[in-house]
Protein backbone atom coordinates (compact mmCIF):
# COMPACT_ATOMS: atom_id res chain seq x y z
CA UNK A 1 0.00 0.00 0.00
CA UNK A 2 3.06 2.30 0.31
CA UNK A 3 4.93 1.49 -2.86
CA UNK A 4 8.36 2.71 -3.89
CA UNK A 5 7.83 5.02 -6.89
CA UNK A 6 9.32 4.52 -10.33
CA UNK A 7 11.47 7.58 -11.01
CA UNK A 8 14.69 9.04 -12.36
CA UNK A 9 16.65 11.75 -10.60
CA UNK A 10 20.16 13.00 -9.87
CA UNK A 11 21.77 12.40 -6.48
CA UNK A 12 22.26 15.63 -4.52
CA UNK A 13 23.99 14.91 -1.23
CA UNK A 14 24.49 12.39 1.55
CA UNK A 15 23.46 13.00 5.16
CA UNK A 16 25.49 11.32 7.88
CA UNK A 17 23.66 10.85 11.21
CA UNK A 18 20.36 12.08 9.75
CA UNK A 19 17.41 13.31 11.70
CA UNK A 20 14.07 12.17 10.37
CA UNK A 21 11.06 14.42 9.96
CA UNK A 22 8.20 11.95 9.92
CA UNK A 23 6.03 12.11 6.78
CA UNK A 24 2.21 12.39 6.87
CA UNK A 25 1.43 8.78 5.89
CA UNK A 26 3.64 7.31 8.62
CA UNK A 27 2.21 9.79 11.13
CA UNK A 28 -1.36 8.90 10.27
CA UNK A 29 -0.97 5.14 9.99
CA UNK A 30 1.74 4.38 12.55
CA UNK A 31 2.84 7.14 14.93
CA UNK A 32 -0.42 8.82 15.94
CA UNK A 33 -2.21 5.54 16.76
CA UNK A 34 0.81 4.25 18.74
CA UNK A 35 1.30 7.53 20.62
CA UNK A 36 -2.41 7.82 21.38
CA UNK A 37 -2.22 4.44 23.12
CA UNK A 38 1.04 5.24 24.92
CA UNK A 39 2.63 8.71 25.18
CA UNK A 40 6.00 7.19 26.07
CA UNK A 41 6.17 6.20 22.39
CA UNK A 42 7.81 9.58 21.66
CA UNK A 43 10.56 9.17 24.25
CA UNK A 44 11.15 5.52 23.30
CA UNK A 45 11.61 6.48 19.64
CA UNK A 46 13.54 9.68 20.49
CA UNK A 47 10.96 11.81 18.67
CA UNK A 48 10.68 15.53 19.44
CA UNK A 49 7.32 17.19 18.81
CA UNK A 50 7.29 20.77 17.47
CA UNK A 51 4.54 23.34 17.17
CA UNK A 52 6.21 25.94 15.02
CA UNK A 53 9.62 26.30 16.67
CA UNK A 54 8.32 25.43 20.14
CA UNK A 55 8.93 21.96 21.58
CA UNK A 56 5.77 20.27 22.83
CA UNK A 57 6.05 17.73 25.64
CA UNK A 58 4.43 14.33 25.22
CA UNK A 59 2.12 15.21 28.12
CA UNK A 60 0.94 18.39 26.35
CA UNK A 61 0.60 16.67 22.97
CA UNK A 62 -3.01 16.92 21.77
CA UNK A 63 -4.08 13.89 19.68
CA UNK A 64 -7.01 15.83 18.20
CA UNK A 65 -4.56 18.19 16.48
CA UNK A 66 -1.79 15.61 16.03
CA UNK A 67 -1.40 16.30 12.32
CA UNK A 68 -0.63 19.98 12.91
CA UNK A 69 2.63 19.21 14.71
CA UNK A 70 6.05 18.43 13.22
CA UNK A 71 7.78 15.29 14.51
CA UNK A 72 11.55 14.85 14.31
CA UNK A 73 13.46 11.72 15.29
CA UNK A 74 16.96 12.37 16.66
CA UNK A 75 20.03 10.98 14.87
CA UNK A 76 21.65 7.82 16.15
CA UNK A 77 21.59 4.05 15.95
CA UNK A 78 17.85 3.95 16.76
CA UNK A 79 16.89 6.37 14.00
CA UNK A 80 14.63 4.68 11.44
CA UNK A 81 16.91 5.96 8.65
CA UNK A 82 19.97 4.45 10.28
CA UNK A 83 23.20 6.42 9.98
CA UNK A 84 23.20 7.44 6.30
CA UNK A 85 20.61 9.01 4.00
CA UNK A 86 21.18 9.73 0.30
CA UNK A 87 19.07 12.56 -1.09
CA UNK A 88 17.80 13.28 -4.60
CA UNK A 89 15.03 15.63 -5.77
CA UNK A 90 11.66 13.94 -6.30
CA UNK A 91 8.00 14.71 -5.70
CA UNK A 92 7.48 11.60 -3.57
CA UNK A 93 9.79 12.63 -0.68
CA UNK A 94 11.69 9.36 -0.90
CA UNK A 95 15.42 8.70 -0.60
CA UNK A 96 17.95 5.91 -0.15
CA UNK A 97 18.83 5.15 3.45
CA UNK A 98 20.45 2.87 5.97
CA UNK A 99 18.16 1.16 8.49
CA UNK A 100 18.09 0.35 12.18
CA UNK A 101 16.32 -2.92 11.26
CA UNK A 102 19.09 -4.92 9.58
CA UNK A 103 17.13 -8.15 9.96
CA UNK A 104 14.86 -7.09 7.09
CA UNK A 105 17.61 -7.93 4.60
CA UNK A 106 17.43 -11.60 5.61
CA UNK A 107 13.76 -11.86 4.72
CA UNK A 108 12.63 -13.41 1.48
CA UNK A 109 9.81 -10.86 1.11
CA UNK A 110 11.04 -7.34 1.86
CA UNK A 111 8.27 -5.05 0.63
CA UNK A 112 8.09 -3.33 4.01
CA UNK A 113 8.99 0.23 3.07
CA UNK A 114 6.87 3.35 3.00
CA UNK A 115 8.33 4.27 -0.37
CA UNK A 116 11.98 4.91 0.45
CA UNK A 117 14.68 2.37 -0.35
CA UNK A 118 16.67 0.70 2.43
CA UNK A 119 20.28 0.11 1.37
CA UNK A 120 21.92 -3.12 2.56
CA UNK A 121 25.50 -1.82 2.44
CA UNK A 122 25.02 1.93 2.90
CA UNK A 123 28.57 2.83 3.98
CA UNK A 124 30.20 1.05 1.05
CA UNK A 125 27.70 2.64 -1.34
CA UNK A 126 28.30 6.08 0.17
CA UNK A 127 32.07 5.73 -0.07
CA UNK A 128 31.75 4.68 -3.72
CA UNK A 129 29.37 7.53 -4.57
CA UNK A 130 31.49 10.19 -2.86
CA UNK A 131 34.42 8.90 -4.93
CA UNK A 132 37.11 10.64 -2.85
CA UNK A 133 39.58 8.17 -1.32
CA UNK A 134 41.30 10.91 0.70
CA UNK A 135 38.44 13.01 2.14
CA UNK A 136 35.74 10.31 2.23
CA UNK A 137 37.37 6.94 2.77
CA UNK A 138 35.92 4.39 5.22
CA UNK A 139 37.94 5.76 8.16
CA UNK A 140 36.74 9.34 7.55
CA UNK A 141 33.12 8.17 7.21
CA UNK A 142 33.44 6.14 10.43
CA UNK A 143 34.81 9.17 12.31
CA UNK A 144 31.87 11.32 11.16
CA UNK A 145 29.41 8.62 12.22
CA UNK A 146 31.01 8.25 15.67
CA UNK A 147 30.77 12.03 16.13
CA UNK A 148 26.93 11.54 16.03
CA UNK A 149 26.33 15.03 14.60
CA UNK A 150 24.32 15.49 11.43
CA UNK A 151 26.55 16.33 8.47
CA UNK A 152 25.62 16.91 4.81
CA UNK A 153 28.13 16.24 2.03
CA UNK A 154 27.38 17.20 -1.58
CA UNK A 155 28.28 14.90 -4.44
CA UNK A 156 31.03 16.42 -6.60
CA UNK A 157 30.05 14.58 -9.76
CA UNK A 158 26.73 13.98 -11.47
CA UNK A 159 25.28 10.63 -10.45
CA UNK A 160 21.91 9.62 -11.84
CA UNK A 161 19.48 7.32 -10.09
CA UNK A 162 16.78 5.26 -11.79
CA UNK A 163 14.31 3.40 -9.58
CA UNK A 164 12.67 0.78 -11.75
CA UNK A 165 10.18 -2.01 -11.14
CA UNK A 166 11.03 -5.39 -12.62
CA UNK A 167 9.18 -8.65 -12.09
CA UNK A 168 11.16 -10.56 -14.75
CA UNK A 169 14.78 -10.34 -15.91
CA UNK A 170 17.71 -12.47 -16.99
CA UNK A 171 20.58 -13.12 -14.60
CA UNK A 172 23.49 -15.37 -15.61
CA UNK A 173 21.47 -16.89 -18.48
CA UNK A 174 18.68 -17.77 -16.05
CA UNK A 175 15.28 -16.14 -16.24
CA UNK A 176 14.25 -14.63 -12.89
CA UNK A 177 10.65 -13.97 -11.86
CA UNK A 178 9.24 -12.12 -8.86
CA UNK A 179 5.72 -11.48 -7.65
CA UNK A 180 4.00 -8.41 -9.08
CA UNK A 181 3.48 -6.85 -5.63
CA UNK A 182 2.39 -3.47 -7.04
CA UNK A 183 0.06 -4.99 -9.67
CA UNK A 184 1.67 -3.09 -12.53
CA UNK A 185 2.32 -5.94 -14.96
CA UNK A 186 -1.24 -6.15 -16.33
CA UNK A 187 -1.22 -2.46 -17.35
CA UNK A 188 2.24 -2.84 -18.93
CA UNK A 189 1.14 -5.99 -20.78
CA UNK A 190 -1.93 -4.15 -22.09
CA UNK A 191 0.22 -1.26 -23.33
CA UNK A 192 2.64 -3.65 -25.04
CA UNK A 193 -0.24 -5.39 -26.82
CA UNK A 194 -1.54 -2.10 -28.25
Amino acid sequence: SRSTPILSSKLSYVVFNPTWTLPPTILKEDVIPAATRNRSYFANKKITIYEGSTIVSAEDWNPSKARSYRYVQSPGANNSLGLVKIMFPNRFSVYLHDTNSRGYFGREIRSLSSGCVRVQDPFELTETLLHDSIQWNKQKIDSVLVNAKTKNVNFKQDIYLHLLYWTAWSEGNTLQFRDDIYNLDAALYQKLRN
